[in-house]
């Protein structure tokens, strides 16, 4: 297969048009075969172009999907500007998690105490968790990806943007569609749809998808080729040079299922939908849609980077935290090695261990020593109900009724090593119940376009951390248990003042209720071992017990506005200004591995379970949005300014004692420019591109933050200062009625931080991806062949260093890929 790749020249020419990342839905129209097309987006709650909305919006439809290959939500970062979307969490091992920054602000913490800080939403209705989130994209009519913070329409934890998806309607014609897509690794993904009209007023969709593709991580065993020497006593205490570390999992607390998969990052997920649409009468329609999606997957790929066993200290012996602590003579712990290893001796019993050290790291990140937890399995699923009626020609009532429940159980061996030094499991289950009314309302000759609605939302499960560290010395047996209640009132309103100018202006009132119970323990009482007297445990006959007793609750209200004014320079070319507001929640710390025993920065009541405060920014916007030259150009400038305050981090030191803390770090100033857009310059060429410059850094940390080891030089995570898309489509015809598309694109990011305290910085990244694709005269099928990551870039995703028991780990992308679809319509 021949690969087809960007030439400069035509990387010239996108930059040159500063082509938009994507047009979603192109609409009819006279010039639609040689121009960039309409595009249109329900953004506000109703369907119009989106070169009328006054907000950065990236949009794409169907067919922009396939051409670029995108078959998962989070492949939209790469040709979105200033969103980073990751696969991934730290210590988690499930790629089925969706940790989305927009404009820098976000969440990469899967925990139920955490809010994500990008809302997504699939056909009006709002996932709350972050597990499960990363969805396959099936049937999809668009994705919309807002920037800024989205709070008077989408509501709280929108604080960084809004991802919507919106799928595909029932229509009243039979058809179907569908593909089969094979690859590197084993690859093969089977989609389709069959749309089914039942009467004049009744039809039904089905849809389904099925995606596998092999783990590209090895997991080796590992033999040792040579005796570790103790630095402390200069003995020998390493096994017989050749002999193996072999598997024993199941001694510790563990839900991992014994045995697994011998790779890493394998994926193996399905997923059906099924819609019934139903239209009565030309203003009332019904829409009910079902789906549930079950993922039997690998952990992602967990590559040991380093190790460092002096308890927090850089450089230091290359021995475990549990060695240094059971060394005879040596620790001020006695007793401590009492405690039972995986081989039910004596950890401090000559030949019956392996010191961890810098010789598990295997050089290649793919391949790991690992051989514990591996494995992720999620269920979701979950009904809606839509109604639209239209009370008048001006005045619409829209509901929306949904119910959604997710069960999951993943974990991961972060220790990259036969020992069981960090082993990570968790199980989490969730239920959801929302409902939203809104009332659309055209008044004034259509001057004003107002919505006006009311929001409930009740949630409710648990989330249970099983976590192993230095061959079982800390075993952390975490129960929680969670329920949130929130309402809102909001209103949004567009106001035609003169034929040019306009002006917008939206509020949003939100309660919320929550409350949280936690049981988290540490079965083996370390806090005893390390001197932390009786008295100060929460439980006096439970010595095990850590987390403070009770219920907690938080009670939080909201009042986010949006404002801003727009200027019609003529029919192509809007300029506008606004000034919108954002809110995300506030919680708990809920892992812990010793008692509160004292008053301190992090923990200022010993009592109650450290929590930490809602977050808010405010962004100030200006932007440009053209359509030039009889719209064969489209060019949409964009500026921001944004507050960032009370800004919710995950921290890991000893100032935690070695477990994810949760705080208000402070406040940042995130400011920066987009420009994207899209040129047709010939009916045959489509060039797009993006590029986005952001300026992010701290303006003021508390004293939470600096106890915690923050500094003003700190990077924010996932804000890199350049990114950007560029890209081209030619489609070629070949005199017989069938042609072929050429497309490819280059995807770039500058380096970012991928943690919050910059253990982990991703170099800058530059990512080529091409296609062909077939389509013959009658255009029934089609046949694409891609490659994607044509340079084998490999870098970072996500990672996690805690000096606990002394890993840094990361886990990084897949490797170049090639793929064949074969693509059927009728």
């Amino acid at each position: 297969m021949k690969v087809y790749r960007l030439s400069a020249s035509v990387a010239a020419v996108a930059l040159a048009s500063l082509g938009q990342a994507a047009a979603a839905q192109d609409v009819p129209t006279q010039a639609a075969d040689v121009g960039v097309g309409e595009i249109v987006v329900t953004a506000q709650k109703r369907a119009e172009n989106v070169q009328s909305v006054p907000i950065a919006i990236t949009a794409m439809g169907e067919a922009q999907l396939q051409q670029r290959g995108i078959t998962n939500i989070t492949q939209m970062s790469a040709f979105t500007p200033s969103v980073q979307i990751d696969r991934a969490s730290p210590f988690a091992g499930s790629s089925t998690i969706m940790s989305a920054y927009i404009r820098g602000i976000g969440q990469n913490d899967f925990g139920f105490n955490m809010e994500p800080g990008v809302g997504l939403y699939v056909d009006g209705v709002y996932f709350a968790r972050t597990v499960g989130a990363a969805l396959d994209l099936v049937d999809v009519s668009r994705v919309e990806i807002l920037k800024g913070p989205q709070g008077t329409l989408f509501g709280r934890n929108t604080i960084g943007g809004a991802v919507s998806v919106v799928t595909a309607d029932p229509t009243h014609d039979f058809a179907f569609k569908g593909n089969v897509t094979t690859g590197s690794y084993n690859r093969l993904d089977v989609k389709g749809m069959v749309n089914l009209p039942i009467t004049d007023t009744l039809a039904a969709s089905f849809s389904f998808g099925s995606s596998h593709q092999d783990g590209y991580q090895h997991r080796i065993p590992y033999t040792v080729t040579g005796k570790e020497v103790n630095p402390l006593t200069g003995t020998v205490t390493g096994p017989v040079a050749g002999s193996t570390i072999l598997s024993n999992e199941g001694n510790f607390l563990t839900s991992a299922p014994v045995g697994g998969s011998s790779t890493q990052g394998g994926e193996n997920s399905r997923s059906i939908r099924g819609k019934l649409k139903w239209t009565p009468a030309s203003d009332l329609t019904v829409v009910i849609a079902g789906d549930y999606t079950h993922a039997n997957e690998e952990a992602a790929a967990e590559t040991l980077m380093a190790t460092n066993q002096a308890l927090g200290q850089p450089g230091g012996n290359t021995f475990a935290t549990f060695y240094n602590l059971c060394v005879a003579g040596v620790s001020a712990l006695p007793g401590i090695c009492q405690i039972k290893g995986k081989v039910n001796t004596n950890l401090q019993a000559t030949g019956k261990y392996l010191p961890f050290s810098n010789g598990f790291i295997t050089n290649n990140i793919d391949t790991t020593y690992a051989n514990g937890a591996n494995y992720s399995y999620v269920t979701a699923w979950g009904t809606s109900g839509t109604i639209d009626y239209k009370l008048s020609p001006d005045v619409a009532v829209k509901s929306i009724t949904a119910w959604r429940r997710l069960t999951s159980s993943f974990g991961t061996d972060i220790d990259g090593s036969p020992l069981d030094m960090g082993e990570t499991t968790f199980s989490m289950n969730q239920h959801q119940f929302s409902q939203e009314l809104q009332l659309n309302v055209h008044a004034f000759a259509d001057r004003l376009k107002s919505v006006v609605g009311a929001y409930y939302f009740n949630e409710g499960g648990d989330l249970h951390d099983k976590v192993v560290f230095g061959e079982g010395l800390v075993q952390v047996d975490g129960p929680n248990a969670f329920t949130n209640k929130a309402w809102a009132l909001f209103t949004h309103n567009n106001l035609k003042i003169t034929e040019a100018l306009g002006a917008t202006f939206g509020i949003r009132y939100t309660q919320e209720h929550k409350l949280f119970s936690g049981g988290q323990s540490e079965l083996n009482q370390i806090g005893l071992t390390l001197g932390i007297p009786p008295a100060a445990f929460p439980d006096p006959t439970n010595l095990s017990r850590v987390f403070p007793l009770g219920q907690f609750r938080q009670a939080a209200t909201n009042t986010s506005i949006h404002a801003g004014l727009e200027y019609h320079v003529n029919r192509d070319v809007m300029a506008y200004a606004s000034f919108a507001q954002g809110y995300k929640s506030g919680g708990w710390t809920t892992r812990l591995a010793v008692p509160l025993a004292a008053t301190t920065a992090l923990n200022p009541d010993p009592t109650q379970p450290p929590s930490f405060r809602p977050e808010h920014a405010n962004t100030y916007e200006v932007g440009v949005k053209s359509d030039l030259f009889d719209r064969r150009l489209r060019l949409n400038v964009t500026g921001f300014w944004t507050d960032y305050k009370d800004m919710q981090l995950t921290v890991t030191s000893a100032q935690t004692a070695f477990v994810p803390w949760f705080i208000n770090a402070g406040q940042s100033r995130i400011k920066g420019i987009e420009v994207d857009g899209e040129a047709r310059p010939i009916p045959a060429l489509r060039v797009t591109g993006s590029v986005s410059y952001m300026d992010a850094k701290y303006i003021s940390l508390g004293s939470v933050a600096t106890a915690a080891g923050f500094a003003y030089g700190f990077k924010l995570p996932n804000t890199p200062k350049w990114s950007g898309s560029f890209g081209a489509t030619y489609t070629a015809d070949l005199g017989r009625g069938d042609s072929v598309a050429l497309h490819g694109d280059l995807n770039f990011k500058s380096a970012m931080a991928k943690d919050y305290q910059n253990d982990f910085i991703q170099g800058w990244v530059n990512l080529v991806n091409a296609n062909i694709t077939y389509t013959p005269p009658v255009d029934h099928w089609t046949l694409t062949l891609g490659v994607d990551n044509i340079f084998n870039k490999r870098f970072l995703v996500t990672g996690n260093q805690n000096d606990g028991f002394g890993a840094k780990v990361g886990t990084y992308n897949r490797p170049s890929v090639w793929y064949a679809r074969l693509g059927v319509k009728f």
